[in-house]
């Protein structure tokens, strides 16, 4: 009895012993299934370059595609000056500068993502009379101005004949008043200075991914500016525009022309033309204070006079205005996104930031734009806040401009 027992234990712990194993690996099984299972059910390693972000080494690893796009508008001169802010001014001696701006929902201002103007102005702390501004056709526009503007405007060009009437400290004054309101100067009175003529802004364009994810972006693009209105265009003048044009797309501004003319003059050709034989993309003018007409030269947009925008001259020619609305679109791929990197840098609170010699330096490769133009028309001028044009102005302007003759030119590119 005593022997048989025993034989009935060692069976018993046997089959124990061979049940643990069946548990242990049934067990193991199903660990390895599950692991299997939850990496399968893993979604898929995106492999988009991000804004910055170095791009992938690994050439098994590919980049999502897609486009940058942006839309903005050149807008003529501003002078928000002598009766433009008596008219906005209270009665307690304040400037109500909402007053200012209060049709410029006419134009669609989320449509743009940046906004130029011709900024003719001064902009310093000087208290100058409206009837000494007026006699003497020397402008001061006050820094408060900024609270409102910079809510549309994003960059000025302040190569002109005005931005120097209160002498050179007050030039450089406004300079850094413009930037401390939020806005992008660019250029110089002076085209001699030519360090100054050229800029590389940030804009902000819209990132749209092949996968379908969009956000802001900003891309470096330079602005060259030039005034020569006073100063007959030397060669020299120009040295900057080249050598930006070799590393990345170059937007020219000129201010140049005979003032109250309704056709461009031969100085203005010369500008303009000596822009583009330089590498700019398109060249927007400015300075006779009347819209004139738009040519295609070298397969590229040259707008001769944008006429005023916010100003507080009387006539009808002198309160009507040609906006450039400009759409920008070009391809994402590793290179842009080194570009879409650099823009960090390229801020609009630094006079001369390095952005131009960082892009040298890390030897990125030009990227282009297509680019494709529409006109907006305005008008605006003494007791007339600025607002779009009626459709009868906006007619005429484009007929003033010779839209239809240019924009089939540029169709035929």
């Amino acid at each position: 009895m005593f022997q048989l027992n025993k034989q009935q234990l060692r069976r018993r712990k046997l089959f124990q012993t061979i049940g643990l194993l069946v548990v242990i690996i049934t067990a193991a099984i199903a660990i390895f299934v599950t692991i299997q299972l939850v990496r399968g059910n893993e979604p898929a390693v995106d492999n988009q370059i991000l804004p910055g972000a170095d791009p992938p080494t690994s050439q098994s690893e590919q980049p999502v595609s897609g486009q940058v796009n942006g839309r903005f508008l050149f807008s003529g001169t501003v002078v928000t000056a002598r009766a433009v802010e008596n008219e906005a001014r209270r009665t307690d001696g304040t400037v109500d500068w909402a007053q200012v701006f209060s049709r410029f929902d006419t134009f669609e201002p989320e449509k743009y993502s940046e906004w130029f103007v011709d900024y003719e102005c001064p902009v310093t702390e000087n208290s100058i009379p409206y009837s000494v501004q007026v006699a003497n056709t020397v402008f001061n526009c006050e820094p408060s101005v900024f609270g409102e503007a910079s809510k549309y405007f994003t960059v000025a060009n302040i190569a002109n004949n005005h931005t120097r009437d209160q002498g050179d400290e007050g030039f450089t004054q406004t300079r850094q008043n413009i930037i401390d309101g939020g806005l992008q100067p660019v250029g110089h009175w002076d085209p001699r200075e030519v360090e100054d003529s050229c800029e590389v802004l940030g804009l902000t364009y819209t990132l749209q991914l092949s996968d379908g994810q969009t956000r802001d972006v900003e891309l470096p693009i330079a602005a060259c500016a030039f005034h020569h209105f006073e100063k007959a265009p030397l060669a020299s003048d120009f040295t900057l525009v080249e050598q930006y044009a070799e590393v990345m797309p170059v937007i020219g501004l000129m201010q140049v022309g005979a003032e109250y003319q309704a056709d461009h003059d031969p100085r203005q050709t010369e500008v303009a033309h000596a822009l583009i034989d330089r590498g700019v993309d398109f060249v927007v003018g400015n300075s006779p204070h009347w819209v004139q007409d738009t040519e295609v030269y070298k397969n590229k947009l040259i707008v001769y006079s944008t006429g005023n925008f916010i100003f507080d001259q009387l006539d009808e020619e002198t309160n009507r205005g040609l906006s450039l609305d400009v759409s920008m679109t070009t391809a994402y791929n590793e290179s842009l996104a080194e570009w879409i990197g650099l823009a960090e840098i390229c801020t609009p609170a630094v006079h001369r930031d390095d952005c131009f010699e960082q892009a040298q330096n890390l030897g990125l490769q030009r990227y282009d734009f297509d680019y494709s133009f529409d006109i907006v028309g305005s008008t605006g001028g003494y007791r007339e806040l600025t607002q779009k044009a009626d459709p009868a102005t906006q007619a005429a302007i484009e007929q003033r401009a010779k839209w239809a003759e240019t924009t089939s030119l540029l169709t035929e590119r």
